[in-house]
C-alpha cells in the first residue's frame, strides 16, 4: 500500500457538536473509528438554536471530554448556529440573500451581524467551550463558513488563532490564508442529498492535486445510510493518498 503523501494534507471536521446531535455524532465517531481517522477537528456549538445548551448537557460535557483513539481539535462554532430574527433583513444585499438561500437554510448566523453582536457572541461562545472542555478554543468556525468583513479583527482581538470560510484556513494573526476546497455533503432535500453522491467523490478527484483538502461533515449526514456509505468511500480515499492535519499543523506562508 501506497503511504499517504506527507505533501498533500487532509482536515477533517465534524460541524455542530452540540447535545441535540450527540446520538448522531456517537454514529460518526463509529465511523471514524472503524476507518483509523488520527485527526479530526470538532465544531461545538454553544447553544444549538437557542434550545440546547452544551454547557448545561452533563452526558455532553463528559463526551466532550471521553478519551478517543484519534486526537481531536475542538474549535467554536457560532453561538446559536441560527440567524436572529431580523438579522437577515438587516444585512447585506444581493450577494448574501444568495448565500442564505443556496448555502444555508438560516443558519448563517454571523453574515448579518454588526461587531458588536459578534464580539458579545465570541466571549459568552468562549465561556461555554470552557465550560465544557477547560480549555479556550483556538479556533472559530462561522455557521455555514458564511461572515462579513468585522470577524476577523475581532477574532484577533480575543486571541483566536485560526477561521475558515468556503475556499480558505486563515491564520487570524496576520490574515495569511491557505487554499484549501472542502468537500461537503448536504441532505436537506432529496435533489441534495442525491446530489451530493455524485458531487462529493467527484470533488475529491478534482482537487486531488490541491495541497490541502476539507472534508466537513454534519451529524444530519449520518441519518442516510447512502450518505454514511459515499463518506466512508470519499474518506478512505483521500485518507489514502494524503497525510492528515490540523489548522495548527499547516505552514502560513
Amino acid at each position: 500500500m501506497t503511504a499517504p503523501n506527507p505533501a498533500r494534507k487532509l482536515v477533517i471536521s465534524l460541524h455542530d457538536a452540540t447535545p441535540f446531535h450527540l446520538a448522531r455524532i456517537r454514529k460518526a465517531e463509529t465511523v471514524f473509528r472503524n476507518l483509523g481517522v488520527a485527526k479530526i477537528t470538532y465544531l461545538l456549538v454553544p447553544e444549538y438554536h437557542g434550545g440546547y445548551p452544551s454547557a448545561e448537557s452533563g452526558e455532553f460535557i463528559s463526551w466532550c471530554r471521553e478519551a478517543r483513539p484519534f486526537a481531536v481539535d475542538w474549535h467554536l462554532h457560532g453561538y446559536h448556529h441560527l440567524e436572529a430574527a431580523g438579522t437577515a433583513a438587516a444585512g447585506g444585499g444581493a450577494g448574501d440573500a444568495f448565500k442564505r438561500k443556496f448555502l444555508t437554510a438560516g443558519e448563517g448566523e454571523f453574515l448579518a451581524l454588526d461587531a458588536d453582536a459578534q464580539r458579545r457572541k465570541l466571549i459568552e461562545g468562549r465561556e461555554v467551550f470552557r465550560r465544557c472542555l477547560r480549555a479556550d478554543p483556538a479556533g472559530f468556525v462561522a455557521p455555514a463558513w458564511l461572515f462579513n468583513d468585522s470577524l476577523r479583527p475581532i477574532l484577533k482581538e480575543l486571541g483566536f488563532l485560526y477561521t475558515e470560510d468556503h475556499r480558505h484556513i486563515y491564520q487570524v494573526s496576520d490574515g495569511t490564508r491557505i487554499e484549501s476546497p472542502v468537500v461537503t455533503w448536504a441532505t436537506r432535500t432529496v435533489l441534495r442529498k442525491y446530489g451530493s453522491l455524485i458531487v462529493c467523490p467527484a470533488l475529491a478527484r478534482l482537487w486531488a492535486h490541491e495541497p490541502v483538502l476539507r472534508v466537513a461533515m454534519h451529524p444530519f449526514d449520518f441519518d442516510h445510510a447512502s450518505t454514511v456509505a459515499n463518506i466512508r468511500s470519499v474518506l478512505r480515499r483521500v485518507m489514502s493518498a494524503r497525510e492528515q492535519a490540523f489548522s495548527s499543523d499547516l505552514v502560513f506562508a
